[in-house]
């Protein structure tokens, strides 16, 4: 093969630049060194305080002050319920969270870190801030030449109730789009917000695609933002599909018009209004949770299943991996998995292990963030296609 060869990340990362140098591929990706600088928890604790962004109280501590105080300290300097995260488990998702509202939740993550290390990684550090008990969302952005584009605030699914016995808190199980109607001034907020932190981002040389994660108090008057994915987040490709169906060019377009330096015009402020309208749709994440054993035989196809509303019973109708292609309420999608191993059985090691994901074509969960139980059928169904 010869000519330029292009290749679309999700992030990039140090070995695979290296080698795209030594084969003349063209990444189209921010660089890895900017990426990790970026997404570094204190980096972006300075960057909200220079720029006077609403903050989280609480702070980043060496680990020592987590053996040498006890959980009345914290909860009397910061809050009685607390988030505790490890700064050094840079993988997201919720990965190294774990959310701590006694003495025993405080000593149940002290024995997680006796050995100085989670998941492999060592810990040098702890973040400790006040739990927010409001509603998980988020926003995604792109830079560009042009200027920034937005995407309609995103009601975030965190911990479903399917995800049973896991050690963290604050996993992210997908979106749920078109149940939460927004206030104004929250969107208006949450994107004057993302706004400042896109512009500090641009003046580092960062283009692209990238998401904000934002608690929204429960009485939708404050915003929180938590933290920066510079990255593609969660919520594509769906996102995508979505605006595609909804005839509006998708924000990764523009993604890649930048890397690939190509010339184009657009109007930000036009894209941002029709980002801004209401969608509909859901997605949600299936991980190996406490089962051990991955059967190698039966697994659901990837494609488009129906539930028959006499019999309950779900079966395949064919080949889809689109939203458009969903042709009613009962219908969804399986894709991203389930994992093809032949006949061999997999043992499944981290509970967060990802199977596959499915798409609803409604809002799955209420105003109070409650999952619907046809949802709930669909994912007991599937599971019990994976492991028996």
């Amino acid at each position: 093969m010869t000519g330029p060869r292009y290749l679309h990340l999700y992030q990039s990362y140090p070995d695979l630049e290296e080698l795209a140098g030594r084969q003349g591929w063209v990444l189209l990706a921010n660089p890895s060194s900017l990426r990790m600088r970026v997404a570094d928890r204190a980096f972006f604790r300075r960057m909200a305080s220079q720029l006077e962004l609403n903050r989280v109280p609480g702070d980043i501590y060496p680990l020592k002050d987590f053996f040498v105080f006890d959980y009345a300290y914290w909860a009397q300097k910061i809050a009685p319920e607390l988030v505790v995260q490890f700064p050094e488990i840079r993988q997201g998702g919720g990965r190294g969270t774990f959310f701590v509202k006694s003495d025993l939740d405080y000593q149940r993550v002290r024995k997680i870190l006796i050995e100085g290390a989670w998941r492999g990684i060592e810990i040098h550090t702890t973040a400790i801030h006040k739990f927010l008990d409001g509603i998980p969302a988020s926003l995604a952005l792109c830079l560009t030449r042009h200027g920034i584009l937005f995407s309609g605030l995103q009601r975030q699914l965190i911990d479903l109730p399917y995800l049973g016995d896991i050690s963290e808190n604050g996993i992210f199980c997908g979106h749920s789009w078109g149940e939460t109607v927004w206030p104004s001034h929250v969107q208006d907020e949450a994107v004057r917000q993302a706004r400042l932190i896109g512009e500090y981002f641009a003046a580092m040389g960062y283009k692209g695609i990238l998401g904000i994660d934002f608690i929204i108090s429960r009485d939708k008057k404050q915003v929180y933002p938590l933290e920066c994915n510079p990255r593609f987040t969660g919520a594509f490709p769906m996102l995508s599909q979505l605006q595609l169906w909804q005839k509006v060019i998708p924000m990764d377009v523009f993604h890649m018009l930048e890397f690939l330096d190509l010339p184009y015009e657009m109007d930000p402020d036009s894209l941002n209004a029709r980002y801004g309208e209401a969608m509909r749709g859901s997605h949600i994440i299936l991980f190996s949770g406490a089962n051990a054993l991955l059967k190698g035989v039966g697994l659901p196809e990837a494609g488009l299943y129906e539930c028959d509303p006499g019999s309950g019973r779900i079966y395949f109708v064919g080949g889809a991996s689109d939203y458009r292609e969903i042709r009613n309420e009962r219908q969804f999608i399986i894709i991203d998995g389930p994992p093809d191993m032949g006949e061999n059985s997999l043992a499944l090691r981290d509970p967060l292990q990802r199977l596959c994901r499915i798409l609803f074509p409604d809002p799955i969960v209420d105003e109070g963030g409650t999952l619907s139980p046809g949802v709930l059928s669909a994912v007991d169904w599937v599971y019990g296609q994976m492991f028996g």
